[in-house]
């Protein structure tokens, strides 16, 4: 096993005053989507198709000026949900949204998601007490059937097949990493003091050999929360808060 430096990809590059603040995967269709953030609050998504090599979303925004965030990707479809108001971080509401077509599929702003299962939309009213959940079809929104607390228990959660990093703590603030064990390679990332700035670095290594390194970011004030797994193949980490790349490994 190795890392593939002739199949990096760039997957997206935002402005200095832009943050990726969410990523969603899907399997099924080998889709990234991630929501995309200024400092003035502004939002915007994007979506990469890996199995077609096609952009399905880029700098989408919704005709109504919303407060809206991505909650989830599944079989083509991404789901987005409302807040029940600009000072509150409480979910409210639905849209589901093809991202084949960038039409929305439907929408319902009366409920909030409890969860997503293989078996459908977990939704309730949070206007309802004690709590009513009703299972809702992914295409269309149609009430499968109503549930009662117990059922949920029942329902089978949706996992993406990604491997994620583990703290490794030191007593010694920078000397903190993030690692990753897939197969024969350990991918870390790690603070250096240079030039006296702390940067950060994703190194992958081999045998104990060094095989790839790149700059996450430069000059950081503080530990960073890192943002690198592989899934379906692919090492995926966000550079400078802003930029997406991906190898093949």
């Amino acid at each position: 096993m190795s890392i593939n430096t002739k199949k990096t990809f760039v997957l997206f590059s935002g402005k200095p005053e832009e943050m990726i603040w969410k990523i969603k995967l899907d399997d099924a269709t080998q889709t990234l989507a991630w929501e995309n953030r200024t400092l003035d609050k502004k939002v915007s998504f994007y979506a990469y198709n890996f199995s077609t090599q096609t952009h399905l979303l880029q700098n989408f925004k919704f005709e109504e000026d919303w407060l809206l965030g991505l909650d989830f990707v599944n079989a083509g479809i991404a789901y987005f949900h409302g807040f029940e108001n600009e000072f509150s971080p409480v979910h409210k509401g639905i849209i589901a949204l093809d991202l084949k077509e960038n039409k929305i599929l439907w929408q319902n702003f009366s409920v909030s998601v409890q969860q997503f299962t293989k078996e459908g939309v977990v939704v309730f009213d949070a206007k309802i007490f004690p709590r009513a959940f009703q299972l809702l079809h992914y295409k269309n929104g149609e009430l499968i059937s109503k549930l009662q607390l117990k059922d949920l228990y029942q329902t089978q959660s949706i996992s993406n097949q990604i491997f994620l990093p583990e703290l490794i703590a030191s007593t010694e603030i920078w000397d903190t990493q993030h690692q990753l064990i897939y197969h024969d390679l350990k991918i870390i990332s790690v603070y250096k003091n240079e030039a006296d700035k702390t940067n950060q670095y994703l190194q992958v290594y081999k045998n104990e050999d060094l095989i790839f390194e790149d700059l996450l970011n430069a000059d950081i004030q503080k530990l960073s929360i890192d943002t690198f797994f592989v899934w379906l193949g692919k090492l995926v980490y966000i550079k400078n808060k802003s930029e997406i790349v991906s190898y093949l490994v």
